[in-house]
């Protein structure tokens, strides 16, 4: 091995080392937001500090310990809360003194239902174990548990079947579906915790059982499989007016909140974990969804048809089923404003297809879409105009999903202004932060990710790497993409803290291996260099 020989290789050795430690060192500046919080202040749960879920103190009567001390609490008459019930005039309240309570409860007459010191209502197993029929009824601070098994009649642990109903501060475990709202106007429901059963299998359609996608052009197909008794839904709304979710914090169920029609639906500072769907939405109208987090499930919120929709300042993070995992996915939705919302580590961070024929462009600006396998993917049946996003990143910026790798005829700026890209190769005029030249997202390189997705394993390999050099030459011949008006300084929201400190965290052990390596590699160098026989002084 010669001088020359061993100098090279250390130094691209070093140099590798370095652009690792960059690398994920800069995306955290470029995410630097200028509003300092994605989640609002007010919101009931948040991400406690190793990314897992929490309610935060106050926001449901702090009802997490409440299983283990139904456990061992002491058993009551349900039919004596019956009674009390019965007598408790319109209007007033009940207290629920400590203790189990089982059986089925109806509430046929507006009153407020206080648990006080863990309070469970506990079902036998079969149906609902409480239905509220009475307009303006409070219900509050109980543990329910034990619902039938679903999915026949879709047995929940609390059903609404009046208006104005407020639903706050219960535990719910074992049940199908935590909280079943239906045909209703003005419910809320409220700093509830809700445990689905994660023990069973997940009902009715599922990815892991049929449904999901075809991965060489991601399209959504049906289960061809029955529904199987199990895991229902956290919230469920069925053609629900003015409702609120808010503060929820919903781990293990089959969608976190489903809402199919309905009108005024307000989805706002929920957290939700290890689901199917986060939101799953069908045919609603006026959606607010805003200021959540999902993590960790096979999707986030899934918007199918209907319209208008806003999502906005909500975290979506770690989506990364093999079938799905949109952080976002608009399928035929009319009239979208997303804006201020991070999607980080997914598998795809935003997918759009239709609707046909829309009129109103689904607008997307100031979003954070970093860290996912695929950033965008288009079908060329979207409208969109993206402006002022970051795409930082992502192993795929922009995923064409036509026939021919093509993405439509989305936009991407608005007023004279693009969006970041973190792999943009030209720089700003003087005294102007937009780029001189456009960039361009080739095809290629892309469509050939989505047609085998196992070459994910891939992308940091010699070869692919020469593949996207020479798509970058070429990307002006067939482009997925053209920003002419690339800005250079992100304006979105930042990367939340654990995804930046786990890429800091891969980044630094990779720069420390290939240092190690490097000085190894000098040191053989340097004893391969000394004359035969000679010894070291």
């Amino acid at each position: 091995m010669n001088r020359l020989h061993v100098t090279v290789m250390s130094v691209a050795a070093l140099a590798s080392a370095g652009l690792l430690a960059v690398g994920p060192a800069a995306l955290v500046g470029t995410t630097r937001p200028q509003a300092a919080s994605t989640i609002s202040a007010g919101c009931a749960t948040a991400p406690s500090a190793d990314g897992t879920e929490k309610v935060m103190p106050g926001s449901s009567g702090d009802m997490a310990g409440m299983s283990d001390m139904a456990d061992n609490a002491t058993h009551h008459s349900m039919q004596e809360l019956r009674d009390k019930l019965a007598h408790t005039p319109s209007g007033g309240t009940l207290k629920v003194q400590r203790g189990v309570y089982q059986g089925a409860l109806v509430i046929d007459h507006p009153v407020t239902l206080v648990g006080i010191g863990h309070a469970t209502l506990q079902g036998d197993g079969t149906g609902t174990v409480l239905t509220i029929r009475a307009p303006g009824t409070t219900v509050r601070d109980l543990m329910i548990e034990g619902s039938g098994p679903g999915p026949v009649d879709n047995p929940a642990g609390v059903r609404v079947q009046a208006d104005d109903v407020v639903v706050k501060g219960l535990h719910i475990r074992d049940t199908y579906t935590g909280i079943w709202v239906e045909d209703v106007k003005g419910a809320q429901v409220v700093g509830n915790f809700i445990e689905g059963r994660k023990e069973v299998a997940v009902s009715g359609q599922s990815p892991r059982t049929g449904a999901g996608m075809d991965m060489a052009g991601m399209v959504m197909k049906a289960d061809k499989g029955a529904a199987r008794a199990g895991r229902g839904d956290g919230i469920s709304l069925f053609n629900a007016v003015l409702p609120v979710v808010s503060g929820n914090t919903i781990t293990d169920a089959r969608d976190g909140i489903y809402f199919e029609y309905g009108n005024g639906t307000r989805i706002e500072c929920n957290s939700v974990v290890r689901g199917r769907y986060a939101i799953h939405s069908m045919y609603g109208k006026s959606v607010t969804v805003a200021n959540n987090h999902f993590a960790r499930g096979e999707s986030g919120p899934v918007m199918m048809y209907g319209g208008p929709v806003t999502l906005k300042r909500n975290v979506i993070r770690d989506e990364q089923s093999a079938a799905t995992g949109f952080g976002v996915l608009l399928l035929d939705v009319a009239r979208v404003r997303m804006v201020n919302n991070v999607l980080v580590s997914n598998r795809v961070g935003l997918q759009i297809d239709g609707p046909l024929g829309n009129p109103d462009p689904t607008a997307v600006e100031l979003n954070t879409i970093a860290l996912n396998q695929v950033g965008v993917g288009l079908y060329p049946s979207a409208n969109a105009v993206l402006s002022q996003n970051s795409l930082a990143e992502n192993t795929v910026q922009v995923l064409g999903l036509g026939a021919d790798g093509g993405g439509g005829k989305s936009l991407w700026s608005r007023a004279g202004v693009g969006n970041y890209w973190s792999d943009y190769r030209g720089y700003a005029g003087s005294g102007r932060d937009v780029g001189v030249v456009p960039h361009v997202e080739g095809a290629t390189a892309g469509r050939l990710l989505a047609s085998d997705p196992t070459l994910m394993a891939l992308v940091s390999s010699p070869a692919f790497t020469l593949l996207r050099t020479m798509e970058q030459r070429t990307a002006g011949q067939n482009p997925v993409t053209v920003d002419r008006f690339p800005i250079v300084d992100p304006r979105s929201p930042s990367l939340p803290s654990a995804a930046t400190h786990a890429a800091l965290g891969i980044a630094l052990v990779g720069a420390g291996s290939l240092l190690i390596c490097s000085l190894v590699l000098l040191r053989c160098a340097r004893r391969s260099l000394l004359p035969f026989g000679r010894k070291k002084p």
